[in-house]
């Protein structure tokens, strides 16, 4: 039975949401004994002192860990070295609680048919509803996630009718078994900025390793982005597909990860080969965008991240780094950190 977890969160500069999200984790783990674990991961002091004296002022004893090297890869793996429970859940500043559902995916860790010694699930999530107050982009999802239901060709955007088994979550809503994840290596700093989660559930899947995704254990994620940035997001996640799957390739691939890629060069291909073709193809979208903002939108989502993975492809800039390498970054970065006083 779990009545002891950690709950552990990065933040950057999320003033507004995380003072928005704190209260609500509090309230759905009041019934648990909880180790509060906080990652500044801003290289500003200014900014990590007040969001740290905010954060202490509501939780006592809570573990505020500054990171100014402000590397994503290695501010989840401080989440999970810090932890002293089994079982932790991360989060994100912009996640909004749907209340009672974190507790959904508890009492799933609780089961005693889940939690079976020969069971290879190492983590529990649920479906995390993309939300815009962009109206272009609230669009987007909402066309993504009727798409999805019926096509599940977005990882992030998972929609299922039924608690089923996958091979990746995203890290803004998951409870973790520290242990199984620190065993497969956990978090790689190699990922600084995007795809730290990616590899990690690569890496799970690698080992055999799967995560229990439950429908009604719901969230809703914000992207509070103007369209320019939206989409340079949009074009560094499929970039990061790429040198993740180098990374991990010896182990095996998941070529579906590259299917965008694959229908980018097709289209490229039939312009070159049949260009009145792709022009009647680009006058169909047009007049269907013009009933539907969501479809121009989901259409344009998908330019960037297969353009993102051709990007990587043609001209890589993802700095690969070998075994020796890496130890001597993570050696460099812990001697960045450190742990703030606590409040007494």
């Amino acid at each position: 039975m779990i009545q002891s977890l950690s709950c552990g969160i990065v933040i950057y500069d999320e003033v507004k949401e995380i003072q928005c999200l704190l209260p609500k984790l509090k309230i759905e783990l009041a019934a648990y004994d909880v180790e509060w674990i906080f990652v500044l991961n801003h290289e500003q002091d200014e900014i990590r002192g007040w969001i740290r004296t905010w954060l202490q002022s509501q939780i006592t004893n809570c573990k505020c860990l500054e990171n100014p090297s402000n590397n994503l890869g290695f501010a989840r793996q401080l989440l999970l070295e810090n932890s002293t429970n089994q079982y932790i859940y991360l989060t994100d500043p912009d996640i909004d609680l749907v209340p009672g559902n974190l507790k959904k995916l508890i009492q799933l860790a609780n089961n005693e048919i889940i939690n079976d010694s020969k069971s290879n699930f190492l983590g529990y999530s649920g479906t995390v509803t993309h939300r815009s107050e962009n109206y272009f982009i609230q669009d987007t999802f909402d066309f993504m996630a009727q798409v999805s239901k019926l096509i599940p060709f977005a990882f992030q955007i998972q929609t299922h009718k039924y608690m089923v088994p996958v091979d990746h979550i995203p890290a803004c809503h998951l409870l973790l078994d520290k242990n199984l994840a620190i065993k497969i290596g956990g978090f790689s700093s190699a990922l600084k900025k995007y795809g730290e989660d990616l590899d990690f559930t690569h890496r799970a899947y690698n080992e055999d390793l799967r995560f229990v995704f439950l429908p009604s254990a719901q969230v809703f994620h914000w992207q509070n982005l103007s369209l320019a940035k939206w989409f340079f997001k949009i074009f560094n996640m499929g970039r990061i597909q790429v040198p993740v799957q180098k990374m991990n390739f010896k182990k095996g691939l998941r070529y579906y990860r590259l299917l965008p890629l694959t229908l980018l060069l097709v289209l490229i291909l039939i312009g070159i080969v049949y260009p009145n073709l792709l022009i009647m193809m680009l006058v169909i979208v047009c007049a269907i965008s013009a009933f539907s903002l969501g479809f121009l939108g989901f259409c344009m989502t998908f330019i960037a991240y297969s353009s993102g993975e051709l990007f990587e492809m043609l001209l890589p800039l993802f700095e690969y780094k070998s075994e020796e390498e890496l130890k001597a970054l993570n050696a460099n970065l812990k001697t960045q950190f450190f742990e703030s006083n606590r409040k007494s």
